[in-house]
């Protein structure tokens, strides 16, 4: 395997971060109190 040019890692990560953190803040604008609920939480599992 053909070792990582660092400089390669950190031009991709400037590329492409801002997509990755619109995707997530345009995926809060549909998040709901309820489907948050639903959700299955393991650290209160734990706890029942």
């Amino acid at each position: 395997m053909k070792a990582l040019d660092l400089n390669d890692v950190v031009a991709y990560v400037e590329e492409n971060i801002g997509t990755f953190h619109q995707k997530r803040i345009s995926s809060l604008g549909t998040l709901s109190l309820n489907k948050v609920l639903k959700r299955k939480n393991p650290i209160v599992t734990k706890l029942s």
